[in-house]
């Protein structure tokens, strides 16, 4: 990724190119939003974190997996993998609501108590952009 731009705080950051524009966090529908970043084609990626006593990711895994099929959507893919030396939940699912339906892309880690979760929501197939994004995340000490 060239012309990169760092988002942060004094838990996280991660680096994104122009492609993507940073945008107000839509605290009022998401308390735990950290970060919005939309994509030129109106995709929307969503930083997530919070606290959280989960002993696992395969127990979160499962809570998350439920979640999306009690609200009758589909799974496409499912899997703990590495990112970079992380591991992760890796969530493909397509999410059907009224408005519009679309894909979702879910990338969950777990580490010292908290839980980060980046969550693009897309109509295109940009999940590489997504992924280059991904592998940028550090936690700050």
């Amino acid at each position: 990724m060239s012309n990169l731009n760092i988002c942060s705080n004094e838990k996280f950051s991660f680096k994104y190119n122009e492609e993507w524009e940073l945008e107000d966090v839509p605290l009022d529908n998401n308390p735990d939003c950290l970060a919005t970043l939309s994509y030129i084609d109106g995709s929307l990626l969503n930083v997530i974190a919070f606290q959280s006593e989960m002993p696992s990711l395969d127990a979160f895994k499962e809570i998350i997996e439920e979640s999306i099929l009690n609200d009758n959507n589909e799974i496409v893919a499912s899997e703990i993998a590495n990112v970079g030396k992380r591991q992760s939940i890796q969530i493909h699912s397509k999410i059907s609501i009224p408005e519009i339906d679309f894909e979702m892309f879910s990338v969950v880690f777990l580490e010292d108590g908290f839980v980060y979760i980046f969550e693009l929501r897309t109509v295109s197939d940009i999940v590489s952009k997504f992924m280059e994004i991904v592998r940028t995340f550090e936690i700050l000490c």
